[in-house]
């Protein structure tokens, strides 16, 4: 049986140090059929050469150089080339284990659906990575349970990486909006909502590495205020077409308010903005007896003010 042909696309921007290790991971899989998509993305450093050198060690490899537009963008101009019947995504700082893409396939073939998903794990340099995977369980789910579920935070997350999706779903311009941060936010729940069914497994495949210098960290970026233009877009498109799930899409909002919040100066015109957000969220997920135990607890902190919230936050922050 002939497999079909499946699209690896890797976004890279400056990440020499780690970039070999993403691709070997992908070269090594025992999944065979692969195009494998490397985007530099106007890398500085001596990623495009990196690139440019594994073109003579694998067939299967293309190259695309372009001017650097952000994650968004080199993914899209990668979606827009890919030949596969199937496209998956990683990104350039992490890798997968070697049955990562088998896995993936396996859960299409086996549910007869068009998006499935596996699990990640985080991990900082020099971790020891040795995983004793969980006993497999796998599951089954409609749109609206798959997109509630992942607002939810609880099986998985909304990160375009760690799922495979056939490529059709890209069809009529679902595209990552380019130049927001975040940008896996607005557009994985309209895939799912496409797919219509999704697996998911709780096998870990995916790991993601927590950098110290990721705009995504834990200090303030400016870049961190696209989370209120997602909302927005966000926001609008479920009042319209799904508005059974604004419950459980103010949980998830909130939950990005509020991490970026505790890591804005105190007294500023972008603080006074989140809050406003916060506050006006605060309420429906505080009721809401499925969003997730710390959200509601810092809702309901969030009541007795910012300076109460804040100590509470930095407090338990301390002790981990």
């Amino acid at each position: 049986m002939i497999l079909p042909l499946i699209s690896v696309i890797i976004p890279i921007y400056q990440v020499e140090k780690y970039i070999k290790t993403c691709i070997d991971s992908i070269i090594h899989q025992t999944y065979f059929n692969l195009e494998i998509i490397l985007v530099d993305d106007g890398s500085l450093d001596n990623c495009g050469t990196i690139c440019d050198n594994y073109l003579s060690q694998d067939s299967r490899i293309k190259v695309i150089h372009k001017k650097n537009g952000g994650l968004s963008d080199a993914r899209n101009v990668a979606i827009d080339i890919a030949n596969g019947e199937y496209i998956t995504f990683i990104d350039s700082d992490d890798f997968v284990s070697p049955n990562h893409i088998n896995t993936l396939y396996s859960l299409i073939c086996k549910y007869r659906v068009t998006l499935s998903i596996s699990q990640f794990k985080n991990y900082k340099e020099g971790d020891d990575l040795y995983i004793r995977q969980p006993i497999e369980r796998e599951i089954y789910l409609d749109f609206q349970n798959a997109i509630k579920t992942m607002l939810y935070q609880r099986k998985f997350e909304t990160s375009a990486w760690g799922k495979l999706y056939k490529s059709d779903l890209f069809d009529n311009g679902i595209r990552y909006p380019k130049g927001l941060l975040y940008e896996d936010l607005p557009t994985t729940y309209k895939l799912i909502q496409k797919a219509n069914y999704v697996a998911v497994t709780n096998q870990i495949t995916y790991y993601y590495l927590l950098r110290n210098n990721s705009i995504i960290g834990n200090t303030f970026n400016i870049k961190k205020k696209d989370i209120l233009e997602v909302g927005n877009m966000m926001k609008d498109h479920f009042q319209k077409e799904l508005p059974v799930l604004l419950n459980p899409l103010k949980c998830r909002l909130l939950s990005s308010y509020l991490n970026v919040y505790m890591q804005i100066e105190r007294k500023t015109p972008i603080e006074k903005i989140f809050w406003k957000r916060i506050k006006e969220f605060r309420k429906t997920v505080l009721l809401d007896n499925q969003a997730r135990a710390k959200a509601r607890i810092a809702c309901l902190l969030s009541y007795c003010g910012q300076d109460i919230l804040r100590f509470c936050f930095y407090f338990i922050n301390r002790r981990k």
